[in-house]
């Protein structure tokens, strides 16, 4: 549901405002994404502490704080993220962290990042986690007074991104390597001209008499051998 102190503050002041439902959603860039607008014209809020005060910082979906230069911005010495415990008081209509960025309700500052100053139309939270309303950015402006200044920053896996992006920028394009044409060497075309030649049978080698059948035989002619002597010796008797 709406805050009732904020819809309240809105037709008082006779702001017109659309009311957006949807699932409910824990993060700024789930609500997003449910809702199918793009991250930055969702404005998500960012409770901190400079020097000790309470502020909000509202800020695009997919940004993050950067603390030093909101301290900076802020003329404080310190910035830092407040914890749910801590300012879970103070917005008591409120489901905690579906707080809007209306801070002059809650008597806080607001700190604008100046890329939502650029959109024409922006989506908040509106008190809970499954509501959420689109304004006008120059109504929004005129009622809740915010500072603007530049302090987000993109997330880690964007930065690294973009560092990737510009190395292949900077790095050359290698030339593709042309091959060499080599000249056509006269014997390679005659090679190549030449019919080739037909190949030749091969012959069946011979086959090897196994050891045994060589001791045969070399006995048989030792035998025979034997028998020839013995006849030569009966016709010289004779």
């Amino acid at each position: 549901m709406i805050s009732a102190r904020l819809k309240k503050f809105l037709d008082e002041n006779g702001v017109g405002y659309d009311v957006v439902q949807h699932d409910p959603a824990f993060t700024a860039q789930q609500l997003a994404a449910k809702m199918h607008i793009p991250g930055h014209e969702f404005v998500k809020v960012v409770v901190i502490k400079l020097d000790g005060r309470f502020a909000l910082a509202a800020l695009p979906a997919p940004r993050l704080v950067n603390f030093k230069e909101l301290a900076r911005s802020a003329g404080a010495k310190k910035c830092k993220l407040a914890s749910e415990e801590e300012f879970k008081q103070l917005f008591p209509d409120c489901e905690v962290g579906a707080m809007s960025p209306f801070g002059n309700l809650y008597s806080l500052p607001t700190y604008v990042e100046e890329e939502v100053s650029r959109n024409e139309n922006i989506v908040i939270n509106a008190g809970g986690h499954a509501d959420a309303i689109r304004v006008r950015y120059a109504d929004f402006e005129r009622l809740a007074r915010p500072r603007v200044a530049v302090f987000a920053m993109p997330p880690p896996a964007e930065v690294a991104q973009q560092r990737r992006a510009r190395a292949a920028r900077r790095r050359p394009k290698k030339a593709k390597r042309r091959r060499k044409v080599r000249p056509r060497r006269k014997a390679r075309a005659r090679r190549k001209a030449r019919p080739r030649r037909q190949a030749r049978p091969k012959r069946r080698a011979k086959r090897k008499k196994p050891a045994r059948r060589k001791k045969a035989a070399r006995k048989k002619k030792k035998g025979s051998k034997k028998k020839r002597s013995k006849k030569r010796r009966r016709k010289r008797r004779r």
